[in-house]
């Protein structure tokens, strides 16, 4: 067009990119989250244990787990093998500097997770434009630029890892697709350490792996020597990382919402199956993407057989017309996009894991929207052009439709939820007299309380204890005496969530007449049904109606103060 100085190519980037940030502006508006407010104590010095430059995400660890359930930081049912330990030390890095330069303003901080949102949209075209036409290079970066796996880790600065070992992994595996086509020596020189950087930056980048390897099962007619020297700049960059990480003592145990492959195989594989459903459905029609929440299982995995099933035929009349080349590459990015998604089974299924995976799923849709939409030969109205014309409707709406708006509403619910959050906060804050001396014990509450001692002052200083005392629904609270209080609940209800829970794994629950004493504190397991005990004893140290003593219960509506019924009586507590 006369007068544009841009040619076209760079006119569709810039638009991809912006149709990005408008899709994704909510999560760049949110306040801290979460893990958010243990980075502020950890950078400010307040956190129970001194952190480094290099260690942010070192949350619980076998040296300092006493202290933090002395302070009340990890709840009594939390498991006393709980070790979550991240090996992110570039994250951190990056973290800890911009600390320095930006302290505690979230929008700034934002503002960097979007630099690295934007070098992944960049990268993936790159990786996209070197087989594909600009069409479906277009179409397939859109996809990626607008997915809602991106809204998480933008809304959630603690989450800001996935999204740097994003970036330096797709230019990575860029860089690798060239060193396999060409042997070219700067190009593996490049992959190897773009690939160390990407796991530097955190472990999202193992699941690089399955493009790796999904490369070498569509390289058929090489030597082996060959294939061996090939995967050399992934190899070796994960081989010392996995090496670092062991050897520092990284990794996750005794939880449930993690199920560490290397130190807990067993926990990995039963949990695979549900998980891998719901990333497939998550990815491919942007099921279940909204907030933390899951569909169930069962309604997850009809809705994926029936679409694959509709889909297989169509998407397999389209690889048979692509040429050699373009053949190829859909089909590595289509099995790498799915062996890609087996790292993160190690954790419970949510949209903020499927950044790389999308990859794959981008262009294969890509490809499969324009030999749908835009054939070079009309087709007549068969059964089969009926059925390409419906799953490409199916795909169409799920990630230009559905997949943006998914991602605004879940970026818009964050920044709600943590906006909420911390006007919840501050009226606890409040009715402290002295935050330093204050022992804070809460009921019944729900998952964002945890964060709670965090979020109390500017700097992440907590109180001298925070107690949580069931994390559940409705609860039943009886007085035994002057220092004795029982909850007890329905008999197929538990205290805290038995399923996926972050504190204890589901194979090493509390049993009838387990003891866990605190200081201040004894829990003593009365009762256990099918979803964990129901009925716990708390005995204190001083009289429950001591001054000293901060009773808080959180409802949907936030918190409040709760009156404790008199001895021998008691009192229903709901959200």
């Amino acid at each position: 067009m006369a007068g544009s100085g841009q040619p076209p190519v760079v006119r569709v980037l810039l638009a991809v990119l912006l149709a990005g940030v408008l899709t994704h502006l909510p999560a760049l508006g949110t306040p801290f989250l979460l893990d958010d407010y243990l980075h502020i104590s950890m950078l400010e010095g307040t956190f129970p244990a001194a952190r480094g430059p290099f260690d942010l995400y070192d949350f619980v660890n076998d040296t300092d787990r006493p202290v933090l359930l002395e302070r009340g930081i990890l709840p009594w049912w939390s498991s006393p093998k709980l070790k979550i330990r991240f090996f992110r030390p570039l994250s951190s890095a990056l973290m800890w500097a911009e600390h320095g330069v930006f302290g505690n303003r979230s929008l700034p901080l934002h503002l960097h997770s979007l630099l690295w949102w934007a070098s992944a949209v960049v990268a993936a075209r790159s990786l996209f434009r070197r087989t594909f036409s600009p069409r479906v290079t277009g179409i397939a970066t859109l996809i990626f630029a607008v997915a809602p796996c991106h809204a998480i880790p933008l809304a959630w600065l603690a989450n800001r890892d996935a999204l740097v070992s994003l970036a330096f992994g797709t230019f990575a595996l860029a860089a690798y697709v060239h060193w396999r086509e060409e042997r070219s020596v700067r190009h593996a020189a490049l992959a190897t350490i773009l690939f160390a950087l990407s796991m530097l930056g955190g472990e999202y980048a193992l699941c690089f792996i399955g493009y790796v390897l999904a490369i070498e099962l569509v390289s058929r007619g090489e030597a082996f020597a060959r294939r061996v020297s090939g995967v050399l700049p992934f190899a070796v960059p994960t081989a010392l990382y996995l090496a670092a990480r062991g050897a520092l003592g990284y990794g996750t145990a005794g939880s449930g919402f993690y199920s560490d492959p290397l130190r807990d195989p067993l926990a990995f594989v039963e949990h695979a199956p549900v998980r891998l459903v719901a990333l497939l459905g998550g990815g491919w029609l942007t099921i279940d993407t909204i907030g933390w929440g899951i569909t169930p299982a069962g309604w997850v995995a009809l809705i994926v057989i029936v679409a694959f099933g509709l889909a297989f035929v169509p998407l397999r009349r389209m690889f048979a017309l692509l040429g050699t080349e373009q053949h190829r590459a859909a089909s590595w990015l289509l099995v790498g996009s799915v062996i890609s998604l087996v790292p993160v089974l190690a954790v419970v299924p949510s949209s903020r894991l499927l950044g790389v995976s999308y990859l794959g799923v981008s262009a294969v849709i890509a490809l499969f929207l324009d030999y749908a939409w835009f054939p070079a030969v009309p087709r007549m109205r068969t059964g089969v052009a009926e059925l390409t014309g419906l799953v490409a409707l199916m795909f169409g709406y799920a990630q230009l439709v559905q997949g943006p708006v998914t991602a605004w509403l879940t970026g818009a619910q964050l920044r709600r939820g943590s906006i909420d959050f911390a006007s919840r906060t501050a009226w606890v804050a409040s009715q402290l007299p002295d935050r330093e001396t204050a022992s804070v014990i809460v009921i019944r509450g729900m998952a964002d309380m945890f964060f709670g001692p965090f979020a109390l002052d500017p700097r992440g200083a907590q109180p001298a204890r925070w107690r949580t005392l069931a994390h559940t629904g409705h609860t039943l609270v009886l007085r035994k005496d002057l220092r004795t209080i029982e909850l007890v609940l329905r008999p197929d209800r538990g205290l805290y969530p038995f399923q996926n829970n972050l504190f204890r794994a589901n194979d090493a629950q509390l049993s009838a007449g387990s003891e866990v004493i605190l200081p201040g504190m004894r829990a003593k397991v009365i009762a256990v049904g099918a979803e964990g005990p129901f009925d716990v004893s708390f005995e204190f140290d001083r009289d429950l109606d001591s001054a000293t003593l901060v009773w808080l219960v959180e409802n949907f509506d936030g918190f409040r103060a709760a009156d404790l019924p008199k001895p021998g009586f008691g009192l229903p507590f709901d959200p």
